[in-house]
């Protein structure tokens, strides 16, 4: 069966490698080079991702990926300093707690918003709606710690904002961990506040991951989806974003399409000598209503070694998202301008750069907003049976998400 795979990105790469042994698969990527929001470029002697900077080791279907590509070898796992993460929370930059016994002495929320954590194996039970990542939060931990540890965590993995983030479609590992134990903190186990697994990445950067992936399958560059005769083919897999799908399909699937929001993005990589006023950690988000307009800053010469040649150090910094999303329009100068002021603010100064790389993502990243799972049905109703849509618009925005669905399909 020849199949069209539309979109050269993570998702597009992966699913024609795993389907190169059923199928006859050929990509399609309008770009002169594949990987979509992963590319990983050199300026000034760093590597600064345009994307993710890497992925959690705890998703089997990754590493199985990686195996497969002969890329054990070239496997990077963060450094120990990564696992220092900060807030901005009341003018200051807190350290986020490891632990919950770390959590006890945080300055992270006030004593009343520590209490009311503590009491969260108390909550009531979830409603029967589709409930979103804001009231959940409020309904566990309480309003003071939804505002300020929640909606941190919410900026850092979709730029979105909790008030419209559907939790059972953004985080399904949070609502199956209540369905099953009603208690977070009773279902944790005490495990602690970090991510459940721990961040790795490649040697030279996420490019390695999509040179090897493009060197094994059948890919055409600089062919726009727009001008694939689709009739050849007797499947299509459409990895574009949704916005991008809406268009080219049209009818009933592509309203449905284009009722998926996005949060755009830019990115101001920043090169500074040291010694920098930032010490060696992962970085820290910013909730909304804190003073600054910076979503957060990747201390990524810290977060991987290998990043930043010796005296020097990298630093990436986010700004837009759902809630500001006209940022990405600002010329250079003045995004370059709202991130001086908001480091200086949350680092007490701010050298002078010896180099800076604005990066825009018009799209960025996908909002699963409420009432995504009944969108997504509906879409599954109306797309033609030849036609598959495939990542990071649907079901998971992180790379793993789109990998493991990538794997899983069978024409």
């Amino acid at each position: 069966m020849k199949v069209a795979i539309l979109g050269g990105g993570i998702s597009g790469l992966a699913a024609a490698f795993h389907l190169g042994g059923v199928a006859e698969a050929t990509v399609f990527e309008a770009r002169a080079r594949p990987g979509g929001n992963i590319c990983t470029e050199e300026f000034l002697g760093c590597r600064v991702e345009w994307g993710p900077n890497g992925f959690l080791d705890n998703e089997p279907s990754t590493l199985d990926l990686v195996r497969r590509l002969g890329l054990e070898s070239r496997l990077v796992r963060s450094r120990a300093e990564a696992s220092r993460r900060f807030v901005w929370r009341a003018g200051k930059l807190r350290l986020l707690p490891a632990t919950p016994r770390e959590f006890v002495s945080s300055g992270c929320l006030s004593l009343c918003g520590r209490i009311r954590v503590a009491l969260e194996r108390f909550c009531r039970p979830a409603p029967g709606n589709d409930e979103s990542v804001l009231e959940f939060a409020v309904r566990h931990l309480g309003k003071e710690a939804a505002a300020i540890l929640v909606d941190a965590f919410v900026t850092g993995i979709f730029a979105g904002d909790p008030a419209r983030l559907s939790l059972a479609s953004a985080f399904p590992r949070l609502h199956a961990l209540e369905q099953k134990h009603r208690s977070l903190l009773k279902g944790s186990k005490g495990r602690g506040f970090g991510p459940p697994g721990r961040l790795t990445s490649f040697d030279e950067g996420m490019d390695v991951l999509v040179s090897a992936l493009a060197e094994r399958v059948d890919l055409r560059l600089g062919a726009a989806a727009e001008e694939v005769d689709l009739g050849e083919y007797g499947r299509v897999v459409c990895t574009l974003p949704a916005p991008k799908a809406a268009k080219l399909f049209g009818g009933e699937v592509g309203e449905l399409l284009g009722a998926i929001p996005t949060a755009p993005v830019a990115v101001v990589a920043l090169v500074l000598k040291e010694p920098a006023p930032a010490p060696d950690a992962f970085g820290f988000l910013v909730p909304r209503n804190q003073g600054l307009r910076i979503l957060g800053t990747l201390y990524d010469s810290s977060i991987f070694p290998g990043r930043a040649p010796a005296g020097l150090r990298l630093f990436r910094v986010m700004v837009g998202g759902r809630r500001d999303p006209d940022a990405v329009s600002a010329s250079d100068d003045e995004l370059l301008g709202i991130v001086a002021r908001d480091l200086r603010l949350a680092w007490g100064s701010f050298p002078e750069p010896l180099g800076v790389r604005v990066l825009r993502h018009p799209l960025g990243i996908p909002q699963y907003e409420v009432g995504h799972a009944d969108l997504l049905e509906r879409i599954e109703r109306a797309r033609p049976p030849w036609l598959r849509l495939a990542g990071s618009s649907y079901r998971g925005v992180a790379l793993n998400a789109c990998i493991q669905e990538a794997l899983n399909w069978t024409p």
